[in-house]
């Protein structure tokens, strides 16, 4: 209950906001005409639930509802609906990862992400005492001499593309110097957890869950945790509601005021449980864990996400010479510290004939090399020649399953630890 005061003041604030009236509108469609009163959580819970898709029917300046000289993050993000909505945000508060890897006695970050997309948790970092630098992922190799030249303790970044990080470093005194990971952004499967530990032997593991669109992190997992290879995580106590409905988490930002209020926001990751515990780390509040997403659109691995639309699409191009399914498994082999990563794609051919199909897998696969993007400045063929990813391969079902999920995009292998 004592939550209360501070879901009231949010939807207050975001339904009488004299700077945009995106909320009212989208009240007016559930038939809430008034502000809503918030005295209970059962009020609260009867508020409607916000998605992308309802976002994306508003600009970011209609979705504005403060001052826009007191933003200081704009960002975009992808999320699970591929479409990148911007989103305004102030007093962004990614410093709770920070402050705990400090405490741990970190002190050099070399952070491999996109600048426009951690330049708020850089700021927050230096503010607590931790230097940090920002390394495109997509020049890797170039970053390598940077390890030993900043002495740094501590790397940040996907599980994946911090493996293939360690990889690349040939030094053995610059991979024992990496006292800190903190992975973020991706699934952490079992076996990258296994090789990462390989790779930086006396690192800890710091486990980091957020969205772009709060401006903040939404969970902590740290070193000293319960449930090391699952979904677990302690809600940050920087300001957010949470909430298990069917199954799935929603949250709330709680900070007033902010840029953009997002109130039961769905964000797509499914819930193994969510409550209140006490962790050996010391933490007693809430905690909650992760069991995966509540879509099959795309996987998200290496730093890229693989997107089922995308695959499908290029398979469109061939015309009318395959039945309407399209599925793909997403395999990760990691062995001897390196990672490679194949995709499997699953059609239904109209025509049986050998020939015939023996020459449309080479072209399909083929097409797939050259045409498909992982982001917007990542070429799949660029990922097959660095050896990140294996040549796609092209399996030919004999008919559309019968007992089947909706054709898709999934993981295969074994349950990933969701960061």
């Amino acid at each position: 209950m004592t939550q209360i005061p501070h879901l009231k003041s949010i939807v207050e604030f975001a339904y009488t906001n004299k700077h945009s009236d995106w909320y009212r509108q989208v009240c007016a469609d559930h038939e809430i005409t008034e502000c809503p009163k918030i005295a209970s959580l059962d009020d609260f819970q009867s508020l409607p639930v916000l998605d992308r898709a309802t976002l994306t029917q508003f600009s970011p300046f209609m979705r504005l509802s403060s001052n826009i000289n007191l933003v200081d993050d704009i960002r975009s993000t992808s999320g699970t609906s591929g479409q990148p909505p911007l989103f305004y945000l102030r007093t962004t508060t990614y410093r709770h990862m920070a402050r705990q890897l400090v405490q741990a006695g970190a002190r050099r970050k070399i952070y491999l992400w996109g600048y426009q997309h951690v330049i708020t948790h850089v700021e927050n970092d230096r503010l607590e005492g931790l230097q940090t630098v920002i390394c495109d992922p997509q020049q890797l190799m170039h970053h390598v001499p940077l390890v030993a030249a900043m002495h740094a303790d501590t790397l940040a970044g996907t599980p994946s593309l911090l493996l293939l990080f360690g990889q690349m470093l040939d030094s053995l005194e610059d991979r024992l110097n990496i006292r800190f990971l903190e992975l973020t952004g991706e699934p952490a499967r079992a076996q990258t957890l296994k090789a990462l530990t390989a790779a930086f032997p006396l690192a800890k593991h710091f486990h980091h869950y957020a969205m772009g669109e709060m401006g903040q992190e939404t969970g902590i997992r740290g070193p000293l945790c319960d449930c090391q290879k699952t979904g677990y995580f302690h809600l940050s106590p920087e300001g957010i509601y949470a909430e298990d409905v069917d199954g799935e988490l929603l949250v709330t930002q709680l900070n007033v005021p902010t840029a953009f209020p997002l109130i039961r926001y769905r964000t797509g990751d499914c819930l193994h449980w969510l409550g209140r515990d006490t962790c050996s780390c010391g933490h007693e509040g809430i905690s909650f864990q992760l069991s995966g997403r509540a879509n099959v659109d795309f996987v998200r691995i290496a730093g890229v996400e693989i997107r089922h639309e995308e695959i499908a699409s290029i398979i469109a191009t061939f015309g009318d010479v395959f039945e309407p399914y399209t599925a793909v498994e997403v395999r990760e082999d990691v062995s001897g510290g390196r990672q490679q990563v194949t995709l499997e794609i699953k059609v239904v051919p109209k025509d049986k004939d050998a020939r015939t199909l023996s020459d449309l897998q080479s072209k399909l696969a083929e097409s797939l090399l050259q045409k498909l993007r992982l982001s917007a400045t990542t070429r799949f063929c660029d990922m097959v020649a660095a050896g990140y990813f294996a040549m796609p391969t092209i399996s030919f079902l004999s008919a559309i399953p019968i007992n089947t999920k909706a054709p898709g995009i999934q993981f295969k292998g074994d349950q990933p630890a969701l960061v």
